[in-house]
């Protein structure tokens, strides 16, 4: 799917066996990023969450973001952003991957890969991701996955050396890089492979179908794979007006709701029959994926819908309020948690991770890094 946006804000979900290694249910996890024109404070927009109506209907995440001291924690550490090189989107995305468990330890495990030399996007991941875990400094240069996502992507003229470039963009092509370096004889919609990890952990397989409940006709279902579920932030905020013009609370468990609506607003087909009626998309989930990720769309550069998109968040996520039908087992039962933020403030890509080892929220903006608070 084609989806021309302009993303201020992503979120990660992650299962929960990411949090606590015995357990053997699964936790999911949420990432997000704010949009452009947010602030000057890349942690200012963080104060939203504790505002009444806020996250969750009453903080969410807990009291208030407050920025820390360093961390001295071990393989928590930043990456350099020199003048010039714009890499701020590139640091931002690549923090959120490896503080993604699921993720580090599946991509640590693969035996080998199909190999492109200078452009080889997984080569240079697992290198910085090795210096994560073995270099004494606290801030490493990502020049070479700069460099492999500029030569890969150099004829569509994207991720190009010292200029800025969208994170969301850029955390979905890594996904994508990924698979075609594990099975490159594989199309992206049609993959199986049990050893890809973009769509053994990140893919959302479902199809698409309307369905008049006035005289039954139905269209034919179109399949297709998700590897981002972007969401309008006009829709999401008309469908968080219209909960709270009704004197109703933004619910902790009604953020998988409030995203379907905001999917499916305003997008009404004739029947399939021509029977009169005017009928809404369905959206079917066919599996369970380990982690989901949210993008957010926002219709100009500079918004005012922040506070509002901020207040609708949910630190959970359940794939059946996300979607109008789930046919996996697990994927009823699972509920996911939010691990993860990529943030676009004053022309500046930031992000938030949850450090599994402390059970801490810890901040990234290039080469710092902080504990934050909740």
């Amino acid at each position: 799917m084609d989806i021309s946006h302009n993303s201020g804000l992503k979120l990660l979900f992650q299962e929960p066996h990411l949090y606590i290694q015995l357990l053997v249910e699964q936790k999911k996890q949420l990432v997000t990023t704010l949009p452009p024109g947010a602030g000057s404070n890349s942690l200012a927009w963080v104060k939203l969450f504790k505002k009444p109506g806020g996250v969750g209907g009453g903080g969410g995440l807990g009291k208030s973001y407050q920025p820390g001291s360093m961390l001295s924690l071990a393989l928590t550490k930043g990456l350099l952003n020199e003048p010039g090189q714009n890499s701020c989107f590139l640091n931002s995305a690549v923090q959120v991957l490896w503080q993604l468990d699921i993720f580090r330890r599946s991509l640590r495990q693969l035996p080998g890969h199909f190999c492109l030399g200078d452009a080889c996007i997984f080569c240079a991941l697992k290198s910085i991701f090795s210096q994560f875990q073995e270099s004494r400094e606290r801030a490493l240069p990502s020049d070479s996955l700069r460099h492999a996502l500029a030569e890969t992507f150099k004829d569509e003229q994207r991720f190009q050396l010292g200029h800025m470039d969208d994170a969301a963009e850029c955390f979905e092509n890594i996904l994508e890089r990924i698979h075609l370096h594990i099975v490159s004889d594989t199309a992206t919609e049609a993959c199986t492979s049990k050893s890809c990890i973009t769509h053994q952990k990140f893919a959302m397989t479902l199809y698409e179908q309307f369905v008049c409940r006035s005289c039954g006709a139905s269209s034919d279902p179109l399949p297709f794979t998700e590897l981002v579920h972007y969401v309008s932030t006009t829709a999401l905020c008309q469908q968080v007006g219209h909960v709270l013009g009704k004197n109703d609370r933004l619910r902790s468990d009604m953020f998988g709701e409030l995203l379907q609506a905001a999917n499916t607003i305003g997008d009404l087909r004739n029947c399939p029959s021509n029977c009169g009626q005017s009928i809404k998309i369905r959206r079917v989930l066919l599996n369970c994926p380990e982690i989901v990720t949210i993008g957010f769309v926002w219709d100009a550069e500079q918004s005012d819908l922040t506070e509002d998109v901020v207040r609708s968040l949910g630190p959970h996520l359940n794939l059946s309020g996300l979607f109008n039908r789930v046919t996996d087992e697990n994927a009823k039962r699972s509920e996911l948690r939010l691990v993860g933020m990529i943030c676009f403030s004053s022309k500046h890509y930031s992000a938030f991770a949850y450090h599994t080892k402390s059970s801490k929220w810890v901040f990234f903006d290039d080469a710092t890094v902080k504990e934050v608070s909740v």
